[in-house]
């Protein structure tokens, strides 16, 4: 980063953020771990030291056949009956066989793209990305997340999550091939001889336990009745589970305070391990243990707007494949986590299905993307939420939200097939405001966006504030330019968390926050929304707020932003920085890959749906460039909608250097092709007139009128008026 932070100024910072208890939490984990103490609560005595019979209560039979049998008389149950696989029609299961074949040959699917060669059984200490393996012949307690010799350890780690099990036994549903039992119980032993207990990468984070917990779970029910299912394997298989629980529990306060979702994942492996096997010793501590933790972290973490404290789409995800795994597995057992955690999990679904684009599922970019999917027990794409939202809604209320498709295949393996047959809640989807979180969305017809507007408290991940996202027919128009990889060489490791990878301004050449280390951020910004108001015309939204993230610097400039959507054809855009100058700033767009064509400040786009327009209004001396897959420096122009995974897509910034205030109009014209026409007599008076027009639907002009550009929380679009081609009423937007 362009500016340094001092030790003092980041241990202050990290204190207000995490609070002191937390703080001091993890600074007395740093230090007893670097000590070589820590180790000592995780032995790493081998597989030999960990039998069953070391985890089982002294009345449970332990020698393998009649623990077996054991277990065959279990009386806690799963989601599904111990080998009894859901009827789940099989168009929906059919593309699990083609992924699960590829896995039987050694290749498996990173992060939901990217498919590498494994071997098989999988070489479950390879990197694939930079083709290195490291050894488990170091205590997991002496090891380094971001040793540079592994590159990023998240691809070790992917295997590792056990998601292939998932499509195993899809497959295994779908053509009753026992290949699929057999390279089920095959991958976990052989990851089992590969991973001692407690040494390597793979013992490292207690949340990658937690999901392979999950998954193996799903995986001996699923295949139970499979003669490849051997009592000796399942003996093996619980002891394995167990070793898994006692890493998680004494480590889980680490993970707590980290104020995000490891607790909570962590919380779910225990609490599962903790109910589906009584005989365990530890059984009812495990059980209550992670109860708690789960019920605690709703309280604790979660906005009351259902929006959620790690700033992230992708994380909210996760967090809510938790909570829908353990409220359901509560439920089979005739448990319940307390009413709070539901009503909080049930604001969380409705946010998701808010911030959800209805042709395809998708939601935005935002936030950190890592590739997480933990659920994955259907076939829909990675980008899809239809599943989750659809989940979290039929387990708090019993009834369906999508029209019938391969996103219930979910309610399936959860609930049974009955399920499907559920009666329907439409998604009533509207513009919508998460005062806390701070998103305001904006909802048409055909065309919705998001911004956000807020005063960060939490540790957040990318300095993002005032980033638009805009949608149109399932298109991301605007988009946010995603996470990629969280150990990349530069330019990459910065890039993707900077201002300038975000619908936003950059000033001063540098981002609205300073990230001095991989996680941490310093000088949080501070926010102002100024008004949100939807419906505010016919078919008409708008929003406008500041921050002041740059308050730090000489100029102690200030971003403002508004933010208007013209029925289903235009959105307009005003950003204005204030301060004291001379000044560097850069307004940065990151569009669709879409072919394109550049006349002046002006971009044509030609994409499925129809002619996209954009166009930038702003000084005649300021800078305009379109730029798409350049490396640099500075790198620029790329996006990564997997983890892992960066392609090239055109970005657009427009620079001016030296006077302030600076103003900047976008303009985004959807079905058509629009431009700006200034009048002569007044510069705050704007013309928009569209060409190419949709038949029906397009605008043929509108009248804009600017507020002059000044410092203040006053309204920066002051009229506006819309004329249809279709004798609709005039709509008018004034004070």
């Amino acid at each position: 980063m362009p500016t340094q932070v001092g030790r003092i100024r980041l241990a202050n910072e990290l204190r207000k953020q995490y609070g002191t208890l937390n703080f001091s939490y993890r600074v007395l984990h740093h230090v007893v771990r670097r000590a070589g103490l820590l180790r000592h609560l995780f032995p790493a005595n081998g597989w030999d030291a960990e039998p069953l019979a070391h985890w089982c209560r002294p009345d449970v039979p332990t020698e393998p056949a009649a623990y077996k049998q054991f277990r065959d008389r279990a009386t806690r149950r799963f989601f599904f009956p111990a080998g009894e696989l859901p009827n789940i029609p099989r168009e929906w299961t059919a593309e699990a066989v083609a992924r699960a074949d590829d896995i039987l040959r050694g290749r498996f699917q990173f992060f939901s793209a990217t498919v590498y060669e494994l071997g098989f059984p999988f070489d479950w200490l390879l990197n694939p990305m930079n083709g290195r393996r490291v050894d488990a012949a170091r205590h997991w307690c002496d090891r380094n997340e971001f040793e540079e010799d592994q590159g990023d350890i998240k691809f070790i780690w992917e295997a590792s999550r056990f998601a292939w099990v998932y499509t195993l036994l899809r497959a295994y549903a779908h053509a009753r091939d026992e290949c699929y039992a057999e390279g089920f119980w095959t991958l976990v032993e052989s990851w089992r001889q590969a991973n001692p207990p407690n040494m390597g990468p793979n013992w490292q984070c207690g949340q990658e336990c937690a999901f392979r917990v999950m998954a193996l779970c799903f995986g001996l029910y699923g295949f139970w009745r499979s003669p490849a299912t051997t009592p000796e394997r399942v003996a093996r298989l619980a002891a394995l589970l167990a070793v898994h629980a006692q890493r998680i529990q004494t480590n889980i306060r680490f993970a707590q305070v980290q104020m995000g979702n490891h607790a909570l994942s962590e919380a779910v492996g225990l609490y599962t391990i903790g109910t589906l096997f009584p005989e365990f010793r530890k059984a009812d501590n495990w059980r209550g243990h992670g109860r708690h933790i789960i019920d605690l972290e709703a309280r604790m973490h979660s906005y009351r707007d259902g929006s959620y404290i790690q700033h992230s789409l992708n994380y909210h995800r996760l967090m809510l494949d938790d909570y829908r795994w353990s409220l359901r597995l509560a439920e089979v057992n005739n448990e319940q986590f307390a009413p709070l955690t539901r009503e909080i999990v049930d604001l969380h679904g409705k946010y998701v299905v808010q911030m959800q684009n209805e042709e395809n599922g998708r939601v935005p970019n935002y936030g950190q993307n890592d590739g997480s999917l933990i659920m994955p027990v259907d076939g829909c794409p990675y980008l899809d939420y239809r599943p989750v939202a659809e989940g979290v809604h039929y387990q708090l209320h019993r009834r369906r939200l999508y029209p019938r498709g391969p996103w219930e295949e979910d309610l399936y393996w959860l609930f049974g097939e009955d399920a499907a047959h559920a009666p329907r809640d439409e998604p009533a989807r509207a513009s919508s405001r998460f005062d806390i979180g701070g998103y305001y969305t904006l909802r048409g017809n055909n065309t919705w966006g998001m911004i956000r507007i807020h005063t960060i408290i939490h540790h957040p991940h990318q300095a993002d504030m005032l980033h638009l996202d805009v949608w149109w027919r399932g298109l991301n128009v605007l988009h946010d330019a995603g996470s990629f990889s969280y150990n990349a060489p530069e330019p990459w490791r910065h890039y993707f968390v900077a201002t300038s990878s975000h619908n936003a301004v950059e000033i001063g050449g540098e981002s609205q926050m300073i990230r001095p280390r991989r996680f941490s951020w310093t000088y949080l910004t501070r926010s102002s929304l100024h008004e949100y108001l939807p419906g505010i015309g016919p078919n008409i939204d708008y929003v406008q707020g500041e921050h002041y993230g740059y308050q730090r610097l000489p100029s102690r400039a200030v971003h403002r932003r508004a933010v208007l959507r013209l029925g289903e054809q235009y959105w307009l855009v005003v950003d204005d920085v204030f301060g004291q100058p001379p000044e560097q700033v850069k307004l940065c767009w990151q569009l669709l890959d879409a072919p394109y064509e550049v006349d002046g400040r002006r971009i044509a786009f030609d994409t499925e749906q129809g002619p996209i327009g954009f166009e930038v209004l702003v000084a005649p001396e300021a800078k305009f460039e379109v730029v798409r897959g350049d490396v640099g420096p500075p790198a620029r122009g790329w996006h990564s909608v997997h983890y892992g995974e960066r392609l090239p897509a055109p970005s657009a910034y427009v620079s001016t250097d030296g006077a302030l205030p600076q103003r900047f109009v976008t303009l985004v014209s959807l079905g058509c092709l629009a431009r700006f026409e200034r009048q002569a007599h007044d510069a705050n008076q704007l013309r928009v007139v569209g060409v190419d027009k949709l038949a029906g639907e397009a605008a043929e002009s509108c009248e804009i009128t600017l507020a002059p550009l000044a410092p203040g929380s006053g309204r920066v679009i002051e009229q506006f008026s819309l004329g249809y081609t279709a004798a609709e009423p005039a709509s008018s937007l004034g004070r």
